[in-house]
């Protein structure tokens, strides 16, 4: 459809209406531009943007929020107490719930009692004994003393038991150069009694290093005494002899002037009395050491393997031949 446009001159104010209904002035119209109202002019440009905004393909940048610190570190920590839990159940899974508090506590009563159980003689009187007793050893004998006119409501005193200086010692109980010295100095004399009353060597060797502790102890050194020899006189002279602790607090060694008395009184002591019958072993050492053990000679009762042991470490039983 062709539309003739007067000049506008002449059209006045001749009122024409634009397709969409909106009224339009003829002035307007003529100059050749058209101006939609106002009022959709915001609904344009939002449905505009919208568009754009949705519009495929295109990278929306959405402003950074700021996080508020103390949330930051409580998401941390949050993060934090989750992995040790996690962690915690991993170990409990793998080790059987072994390191759980209840778990540990129920081992260590256990343990506690089978301790006690396997060992109920020997821990409590470890744990219980004082130093002193204790580097005595088993040997160590606790002794009261009666106290007469006390009244009954003060504790009794205790004391040790005076340490045995009579007692024989094994072979692991010398020292070797003190042992070795003691066999030189008294070889030639144990040969001579041997000559003489029928004794071995080795016998006399050996009681002399285990009975005077290779000639260290105080009955040796105090009275010459190598072999524990006893006074059992009831009338001797003042010096005869002189108490020391044995098997008990009475008994009474010979005191001699010199340690060769010492041996001699040995060698009379074997070849007389009970001891007389041993003979009959020759010089067989260890015949000789049980026999002695059998007939009383000493009250331990490990003797006779302390002189075999003696005699064969040292290789006494050369001076026999």
């Amino acid at each position: 459809m062709l539309y003739i446009c007067p000049p506008p001159e002449a059209l006045g104010t001749i009122t024409f209406f634009h397709p969409l209904s909106t009224p339009l002035s003829a002035m307007s119209y003529a100059k050749g531009f058209y101006s939609e109202p106002e009022a959709y002019k915001p609904q344009q440009k939002r449905s505009s943007s919208r568009r754009a905004n949705y519009a495929p393909g295109r990278v929306v940048h959405e402003p950074k929020e700021q996080k508020n610190p103390v949330v930051a570190w409580r998401l941390v920590w949050q993060r934090f107490t989750r992995s040790l839990v996690s962690l915690r159940f991993q170990i409990n899974r793998y080790s059987l719930g072994i390191f759980q508090k209840n778990t540990l506590l129920k081992v260590a009563t256990l343990v506690v009692g089978a301790y006690f159980l396997l060992f109920a003689e020997a821990g409590p009187q470890i744990i219980s004994r004082e130093p002193k007793q204790a580097e005595q050893g088993i040997g160590s004998v606790m002794e009261e003393e009666e106290y007469e006119g006390k009244p009954a409501s003060k504790p009794v005193k205790v004391k040790t038991k005076p340490k045995n200086e009579a007692a024989p010692v094994s072979h692991s109980d010398l020292f070797s150069e003190q042992a070795q010295d003691y066999v030189g100095r008294f070889s030639g004399i144990a040969v001579e009694e041997m000559k003489k009353f029928g004794i071995p060597a080795s016998i006399s060797l050996a009681q002399g290093l285990i009975e005077s502790r290779a000639g260290t102890s105080k009955l040796a050194v105090n009275n010459n005494n190598h072999f524990g020899i006893k006074c059992f006189s009831r009338n001797c002279k003042r010096g005869h002899c002189t108490n020391f602790t044995d098997d008990t607090h009475k008994d009474f060694f010979r005191k001699f002037k010199n340690p060769w008395e010492s041996w001699r009184a040995h060698s009379q002591l074997l070849a007389s009395g009970r001891y007389k019958k041993l003979k009959k072993y020759g010089r067989d050492y260890r015949q000789w050491a049980y026999g002695l053990k059998s007939v009383g000679y000493a009250t331990d009762r490990n003797y006779a393997e302390k002189l075999i042991g003696i005699i064969e470490r040292y290789d006494l039983h050369r001076y026999d031949r």
